[in-house]
């Protein structure tokens, strides 16, 4: 990979990546201005009115969201090298900035409302720059994410500020206004809370569980074109086929039996 950067048709590429974008961002700026000026010699006045332009998903030259069957709030905003697996949910004001490094995350992870996501330029120590996030994650309203690794089945309680380099294990559980400062590590099934973050208790196996299916709960409900679910989420609103189990059931069977 260093050598394939280092060469010379990896340079013209970016290049010519990024020239491309300046004319299309010109003629774009151009047509709108024509558009403004056609409008005023009209007496069209719509142009003046405080209507929204937001823009859901933004690329930055070659970095463009990736968002596959994910469900984005009309109101979210995806920037630059973002990818988002199937079935997760980006709730209602959410920023996500990949504008120096990518930020990835995983199936059904669920990102609440008015959480701020950010990719640091660079971080000390050879640690990632990227933000990582894996499936199954369930990340509660008003949270400050920075670049760091969340593992698989992790719930970050509202309120929480997890600062570059900071990583959270498998299954692990942050109560809500937590702050994790560089290079905390929040360990495998653990929970932890304050400000800065402290061990609190380990996790029972029932808490794990329940840790993995919040994330089902709390994502955007998925249909098909016929009103199918895309994932078996009967459970959630009760309706269960004769002789099926719900969430709980089969995690008592098979995990709790005495």
């Amino acid at each position: 990979i260093k050598n394939k950067m280092n060469s010379a048709g990896f340079f013209i590429n970016k290049a010519t990546n990024r020239v491309k974008y300046n004319f299309g961002r010109i003629y774009k700026e151009a047509g709108l201005s024509l558009d403004r000026f056609g409008s005023g010699l009209n007496n069209d006045i719509a142009y003046l009115n405080d209507s929204s332009r937001h823009r859901q998903q933004m690329p930055l030259y070659d970095g463009i969201p990736e968002t596959k069957e994910a469900w984005i709030a009309p109101n979210a905003a995806l920037i630059g090298d973002v990818m988002i697996s199937k079935w997760a949910t980006v709730w209602y004001n959410v920023t996500i900035r990949a504008e120096y490094n990518a930020v990835r995350i995983g199936h059904f992870t669920s990102i609440g409302d008015h959480t701020s996501i950010y990719a640091s330029h660079a971080l000390p120590h050879g640690q990632p720059s990227s933000v990582n996030i894996g499936k199954n994650v369930t990340i509660e309203a008003d949270c400050s994410i920075h670049s760091c690794i969340i593992d698989d089945d992790v719930v970050v309680g509202a309120g929480s500020v997890i600062m570059q380099g900071a990583r959270l294990e498998v299954a692990a559980r942050s109560f809500p206004t937590l702050s994790f400062n560089l290079a905390d590590l929040c360990q495998l099934d653990k929970s932890g809370g304050g400000n800065p973050v402290k061990f609190v208790r380990n996790l029972s196996e029932e808490e794990q569980v329940q840790n993995y299916a919040l994330s089902y709960s709390r994502g955007a409900n998925f249909s098909t074109e016929n009103g199918e679910g895309k994932w078996p989420n009967n459970y959630i609103e009760g309706d269960l086929e004769e002789g099926a189990e719900t969430l709980d059931e089969y995690a008592e069977r098979n995990y709790f039996k005495q």
